[in-house]
C-alpha cells in the first residue's frame, strides 16, 4: 500500500480532506490523478513533477504526485491531531505551502517544528502502511535524510497504520544508522537503515503521543 492508498482508506475522501485542509489547486488537481490534466491547466506543476526523477523511482509522474501530495496530507493530520491535544506543531521545510517543487527545490530539512516553553524542536514525520518496520526491525530512510535528521538533532515520529502504532526517536543525533550505498527497495538509491524493536512501538492515542513529545524536548 502506498502513500494515496494509504490516506484513502484513513479518510476516505483524500480530495475532499485536501481541500478541507486548505490545499492549493494544482496539488489538489495532482491528488485526482489525471495527468493530461495536470498538464494542461498547471503546467509548472507537471514540468515540477518530471523533474523529479529520482524521487519518483518506477512511478508514472501521476502515480508520484498521488503518493507526494498524500504523504503531506498524512502529516497534516499528524500535526492537526497533535495541535487539537495542545501541542504547538508548525509546519517546516521548503514544502510548507503544500505546492509540487521541481527536484532541485526540495528540501531534507524536517517536516515541522515543536514548540514547548519557547524551546523550538525539530520533527520529521514518517509513515508506514504495510507493517514492514515491524515486521522486520528496521526503518530506511533514502538519501540523505539520517545525515540532515542528525545534524538538526531533530526528533523522528514514526507512524504505522497497518496496526494504529508509533514510535519516537527523541534525538537523530543519538542514534547509528547503517548506510546502504545501494538500497534495492529505493530503485538502489542510497539509504540509512535505523533499528527499531518491537517494544518501542506504543497503540496511537494522540494525548499520549503528544506528551511523549513534549517529553523529548
Amino acid at each position: 500500500m502506498g502513500a494515496y492508498a494509504g490516506i484513502v482508506n484513513l479518510v476516505g475522501d483524500a480530495c475532499g480532506f485536501a481541500k478541507a485542509m486548505g490545499y492549493p489547486e494544482s496539488s489538489i488537481c495532482v491528488l485526482e490523478g489525471n495527468e493530461e490534466k495536470i498538464k494542461e491547466m498547471f503546467p509548472e506543476t507537471y514540468s515540477n513533477l518530471v523533474s523529479c526523477r529520482h524521487n519518483r523511482d518506477k512511478r508514472s509522474v501521476s502515480e508520484y504526485g498521488m503518493d507526494l501530495v498524500a504523504s503531506w496530507l498524512f502529516e497534516d493530520f499528524i500535526m492537526k491531531n497533535l495541535t487539537d491535544n495542545g501541542l504547538d506543531v508548525r509546519k517546516n521545510g521548503t514544502d510548507r505551502d503544500r505546492e509540487i517543487l521541481p527536484s532541485e527545490g526540495v528540501s531534507p530539512a524536517s517536516d515541522c517544528t515543536v514548540v514547548v516553553d519557547g524551546k523550538e524542536r525539530c520533527m520529521e514525520i514518517i509513515c508506514d502502511y504495510s507493517g514492514w518496520w515491524r515486521n522486520t526491525g528496521r526503518v530506511d530512510l533514502r538519501d540523505r535524510k539520517y545525515e540532515s535528521l542528525s545534524r538538526e538533532n531533530s526528533m523522528l515520529l514514526g507512524i504505522s497504520f497497518k496496526d494504529d502504532t508509533y514510535f519516537l526517536i527523541g534525538d537523530m543525533g543519538s542514534v547509528d544508522a547503517l548506510y546502504i550505498p545501494q538500497h534495492k527497495p529505493y530503485g538502489n538509491k542510497p539509504a540509512y537503515k535505523v533499528t527499531v524493536n518491537d517494544s518501542d512501538f506504543k497503540d496511537i492515542d494522540f494525548v499520549e503521543m503528544a506528551k511523549d513529545i513534549k517529553g523529548s524536548m
